[in-house]
């Protein structure tokens, strides 16, 4: 994964999750954290990501920001909830990711 795969998965990690600590990014991604520190420095005058310390610390992203939020129509989801029913394996995660991320906001499946 290249760098600019590997910030565009941050983000995109931050915004499913919310949070997430730099070891768990770097372990996840398959770096160090002084890769995901630089990432995140990179990030952070496009994007609010925030750090907090401390024991529930980490890292976060503004809570008001939801670039997918309700970018499905109503027929798309349920279409793609259909499909989602039908599914197995990788295909059925592909299908919930996109369902979460351009889904209505906290879906539950």
């Amino acid at each position: 994964m290249n760098t600019m795969n590997r910030r565009m998965e941050i983000i995109n990690i931050l915004i499913i999750r919310r949070h997430i600590t730099t070891n768990e990014l770097a372990q996840e991604l398959g770096v160090s954290t002084r890769t995901i520190q630089y990432d995140i420095q990179a990030l952070s005058p496009d994007y609010p990501i925030y750090t907090k310390p401390g024991e529930n610390g980490g890292l976060f992203i503004r809570e008001d920001y939801k670039p997918y939020n309700n970018s499905l129509t109503k027929t798309e989801l349920k279409n793609l909830l259909e499909i989602y029913e039908q599914m197995e394996g990788i295909h059925k995660e592909v299908i919930f990711q996109v369902i979460h991320k351009y889904g209505p906001d906290k879906l539950e499946i």
